[in-house]
């Protein structure tokens, strides 16, 4: 049998690297888990022996050709001179109990990256598994840079901040691997980012549900320029399209779209997330500034330009009742589920950014001023 796999050649058609795929199931959500015991012929006594973690990164060439060795086919990225392949793949780990009958089997191991030196005719040889995959996490979507010198990829691991994060390593001359990098919180979230894709302008594509609340997800655009990826902006497209159809949508948005993807990432960077448990903390302001300030509260639904200083944001439900008349305090919910709580309403940025210094005199040390517009919010 052995010299029969070593002969079955194991033949992938290129194509070329970063192709998108159509397939948007959560791969990192499927059987990668251990998936229990299923038996042969008679079971099994609960004292197996069992398979090692040593050998789940034992590999070789017969692997290429192991049925149990499932390389996923929308996870595949060849170089640009179509000689060398990276791909993710999992494996059914097999297992022997005491008295040698075998398990049908055992787990399937956490999805993993690989690579492979593509011959002439198309077979994959040299198979090595990358060095930065992980025992109990999952690592695949590799994606090439255009240079063939970077290899984006996702991953569940310890290093993420979300669900899946995306990752870059680089790809060294002497076919080492640098150490990979979180893209940080840019591009990442507290969900899912997905599908990474560059194109030939060093364009980053990838999917994600951070609007949705993981009910599907949407496909973003972020720009390497001088080493640094602009802020996403979310593209009309959806996660089906094929990558041309990304790069279209990418050349189409105007500026102004790119200009409130960069508002709206600033004012994430400047945002207070706090517990409900901390709300006496901000109605404190009430105490010290409700004599020195007058006028009405705030009306989410007015056109006119104010200026404020936003004091918090909170995830959690708080009773808010007592303050839809204050005109030192005030607060609205988001269609993002966040609670934001402001004090004063101001019709100049100076105005406001004089409240902000008394403030943090009183301790509010992460407070920021910012204007409204109705229920919009930006920078001044």
């Amino acid at each position: 049998m052995t010299m029969i796999l070593a002969v079955v050649p194991f033949v992938m058609v290129a194509q070329g690297s970063n192709d998108v795929s159509a397939n948007t199931d959560d791969i990192f959500n499927s059987s990668y888990a251990d998936l229990g015991n299923e038996y042969t012929n008679k079971e099994v006594k609960k004292n197996s022996e069992s398979t090692s973690d040593d050998d789940m990164f034992k590999v070789n060439d017969l692997l290429l050709v192991d049925p149990d060795f499932d390389v996923q086919e929308n996870m595949i990225s060849f170089t640009k001179d179509q000689k060398t392949v990276y791909f993710s793949a999992n494996r059914t780990i097999k297992t022997k109990n005491v008295v040698g009958s075998e398990i049908k089997v055992k787990k399937s191991v956490q999805l993993q990256l690989f690579k492979a030196d593509v011959k002439e005719n198309g077979e994959w040889e040299n198979l090595e598994i990358l060095p930065f995959n992980g025992k109990r996490h999952s690592t695949g979507h590799p994606a090439l840079n255009k240079n063939d010198t970077k290899l984006y990829f996702v991953s569940d691991g310890p290093e993420s901040t979300g669900k899946t994060d995306i990752f870059v390593v680089d790809l060294l001359e002497d076919g080492t691997y640098g150490s990979p990098a979180n893209l940080g919180s840019k591009i990442n979230s507290a969900e899912r980012e997905l599908f990474p894709v560059v194109d030939e302008s060093n364009v980053l594509y990838f999917a994600s549900d951070i609007d949705t609340d993981g009910d599907e997800l949407n496909i973003f655009a972020s720009e390497l320029i001088d080493n640094e990826l602009s802020t996403p902006i979310k593209l009309d497209v959806q996660v089906t399209d094929t990558k041309e159809d990304y790069i279209a949508a990418f050349k189409a948005a105007d500026a102004d779209a790119m200009r409130l993807a960069e508002e709206t990432a600033n004012l994430k960077d400047l945002e207070i997330l706090m517990e409900a448990e901390n709300l006496s903390e901000i109605t404190h302001v009430e105490e010290i500034f409700t004599e020195s300030m007058s006028g009405t509260a705030y009306n989410f639904n007015s056109e006119t330009v104010v200026y404020t200083v936003q004091l918090g944001a909170f995830v959690e439900n708080v009773d808010t009742s007592n303050y839809e008349d204050s005109s030192v305090l005030f607060n609205h919910r988001y269609d993002d589920g966040y609670n934001r709580f402001y004090s004063g309403v101001f019709q100049s940025y100076d105005e406001a950014i004089k409240h902000l210094e008394q403030m943090k005199k009183e301790g509010y040390d992460d407070a920021f001023a910012l204007g409204l517009t109705g229920k919009k919010r930006f920078l001044p």
